[in-house]
């Protein structure tokens, strides 16, 4: 870029009148000129702050210190951090309400710029519960994010009140989980407390590919818990069912009693083609709609298998006079398609 252009917009910027957008423009054209490696970009920042120290509403300039800030960050993280600490300097003579939002909104900007450890001492400057809480929250994520566990865990234990740190702790959680370290994940599962329903459905998502590990998570759940999880992940496992997963199917259904996930597992069985498996589960149920249900999906596995005998079997098991109709006219269409299908070959 020709030099003559860059000094007319230096010179054009004097001509903004407000000195906040005239402070702020001096930063965007400074981080401009910095992704071009132009060294007046220095200039351009030095200006910026200069017209910001130059505003005279507290309340304003920390807004704007905060802004200029950002854009130094795109350049220079350590000037940045230096521009945020004189942020914390002027709010020391404001009220604590007005620190306490300040500094959250300060704390998301030094997050996204990957100021960590500055942010974290910021945030335990914050008086409201609540606005530290849910910062300390957030640098704790960001931690994670950049791979640094160790000042994780140490935010999870010693600066956070609940119900903050269990989610802390289902953060770190689900960070061992992306790496695979699966039992650290469930030993720090087994220390949360609360309403924990949420975060089960997701590690029980989240380790589906490992069926050894969710079996261990299974165990260590609550009688509430395991009956929500397994009708969650028997659904899933219905919808794309693999033999690998049959021991675990077969764990569930040994210590889970409510029909309506027996009937899931039936479903299970049948779909990979454990048919005397699923009968045998099926004929455990008692209620007569849900045991229908059961000998349904079995009568229709052997209608698709083509077997009429053992689909009419499984009907006579079918007590719902609805369910046992309907099956009985699959089976009686099934029949007239074969027949006529037969028909056609003979006349070949």
């Amino acid at each position: 870029m020709e030099d003559e252009t860059i000094k007319s917009i230096f010179d054009l910027v004097e001509i903004i009148t407000d000195p906040k957008i005239r402070a702020l423009t001096c930063a965007r054209i400074g981080l401009e000129l910095y992704r071009i490696e132009d060294p007046r970009y220095l200039e351009a920042f030095r200006k910026s702050l200069e017209g910001a120290e130059a505003i005279e509403d507290l309340d304003e300039l920390v807004d704007l210190l905060i802004n200029v800030g950002v854009y130094i960050g795109g350049a220079n993280k350590n000037s940045a951090a230096r521009v945020f600490a004189r942020v914390v300097e002027l709010l020391e003579g404001v009220s604590a309400q007005s620190r306490d939002r300040n500094l959250e909104k300060m704390i998301k900007s030094m997050l996204r710029l990957g100021i960590l450890k500055p942010a974290l001492s910021y945030a335990l400057l914050i008086d409201d519960s609540r606005i530290r809480n849910e910062t300390l929250l957030s640098v704790l994520k960001a931690y994670l994010s950049a791979g640094i566990l160790k000042d994780a865990i140490q935010i999870s234990k010693e600066l956070l009140d609940e119900p903050w740190s269990s989610k802390a702790k289902s953060e770190i959680l689900k960070f061992h989980i992306k790496r695979e370290e699966i039992e650290n994940a469930l030993e720090i599962f087994n220390t949360i407390e609360g309403d924990r329903e949420k975060l089960i459905m997701e590690i029980g998502e989240d380790l589906m590919k490992f069926p050894e590990y969710l079996s261990k998570f299974l165990d260590a759940l609550r009688e509430e818990e395991l009956k929500a999880v397994s009708r969650e992940l028997l659904s899933l496992l219905i919808e794309s069912p693999r033999r690998e997963y049959a021991d675990l199917v077969e764990k569930i259904a040994e210590k889970v009693s409510d029909e309506n996930v027996q009937v899931k597992v039936v479903a299970f069985f049948n779909r990979i083609g454990r048919r005397e498996k699923a009968i045998e589960q099926a004929s455990k149920i008692k209620d007569d709609y849900l045991a229908s249900l059961a000998f349904g999906e079995i009568a229709m596995g052997y209608l698709r298998q083509g077997d009429l005998d053992k689909a009419i079997d499984a009907v006579m098991n079918v007590k719902d006079p609805k369910w046992n109709s309907r099956l009985l006219g699959e089976i009686l269409v099934k029949i007239l398609r074969l027949a006529i299908e037969e028909a056609l070959e003979e006349q070949h």
